[in-house]
């Protein structure tokens, strides 16, 4: 049986429809474990509502939000009790094209060394996000000239080999990592990796992970024949200046907990991204209002020895 584990904050109508394309377009057994992260909008009472009476979801409230990882540790976790085989966590903004969940599981029923695909991801326009795969473990040198501005300045190619883009998007590819939108694990990989680290309340889990899968002796790869739609983030739309706000913090944690760097070698990368923000206080509010959290908060992590505080 595959877990399906779909993660709502305030997303009841693309839950919705996630669970709808999961219906349609799965052949497989399955069961899908929705876990609602303490959504203060009244959108986990609505999918009671909507989803109590159906055999193949469960409904799981958390009653506080500890952020990503932690929300998918309690899906992924009653999954595993529940003696599923293959883990699949997923958006809720995720619309799964015909039969992707199945050649997921296939290939890797097929492939002894492989523990985690993901499918070939598309736009809300159907053009192939040039950002959903990543061939090499991210370093401090990554972090610069690929994830930052840094990258228009081309330096070493970094930007092209970090996400692959002189190789094909329609052949199956051997990667380090893929996005977290939207990926599934053989079940012997998932007791090995999880639960995943709550240390990082939003982003930079797909990278913790692509270390975790690479330590226990499994490959990931990026499977074309499956395909998924992503819709803009649109999971990550409720949360405004907070995004940017943990993003900068789980860099911290990640490049000072699992690179080992010191605050010499962050120290740009922390100055780029608040750049980043202040420009971004000049034209929303909600960053302003949020700016004395931001230096709070990401200061704090840049100055602990671990990236915590």
């Amino acid at each position: 049986m595959i877990g399906i584990v779909i993660l709502n904050y305030m997303t009841y109508e693309e839950t919705s429809n996630c669970i709808g394309t999961i219906r349609a377009t799965c052949k497989s057994f399955y069961r899908i474990y929705v876990v609602d992260n303490a959504s203060p909008d009244g959108s986990f009472g609505r999918l009671l509502d909507t989803y109590s009476s159906d055999a193949d979801v469960e409904l799981i409230g958390s009653k506080v939000n500890k952020g990503y990882s932690a929300g998918n540790n309690i899906g992924v976790l009653k999954a595993l009790e529940d003696g599923c085989t293959h883990i699949l966590v997923s958006n809720s903004d995720i619309i799964y094209h015909e039969g992707a969940i199945d050649r997921l599981k296939q290939f890797l029923d097929g492939n002894i060394k492989a523990g985690i695909a993901g499918p070939r991801i598309l736009d809300e326009n159907g053009e192939v996000s040039e950002i959903s795969r990543i061939f090499v473990k991210t370093g401090i040198m990554e972090k610069l000239f690929a994830t930052t501005r840094l990258r228009s300045l081309n330096y070493r190619n970094i930007y092209r080999t970090y996400y692959g883009l002189d190789k094909s998007f329609d052949e199956i590819q051997k990667v380090y990592h893929l996005v977290g939108c939207c990926f599934m694990m053989k079940r012997e990989l998932a007791l090995k990796v999880v639960p995943f680290d709550e240390n990082t309340f939003l982003y930079e889990e797909e990278l913790i992970l692509g270390i975790a899968a690479e330590t226990a002796g499994y490959e990931t790869y990026s499977y074309p024949p499956a395909e998924a739609t992503h819709l803009n983030e649109r999971s990550s739309r409720n949360i405004g200046a907070y995004a940017l706000i943990h993003l900068v913090c789980s860099e911290i944690y990640y490049c000072r907990r699992y690179l080992k760097a010191s605050r010499l070698k962050v120290f740009p990368i922390y100055m780029i991204r608040s750049m980043l923000y202040l420009e971004r206080c000049l034209k929303n509010r909600s960053y302003r209002m949020n700016l004395g959290k931001y230096i709070r908060e990401s200061a704090r992590r840049f100055m602990s020895s671990d990236g915590l505080g």
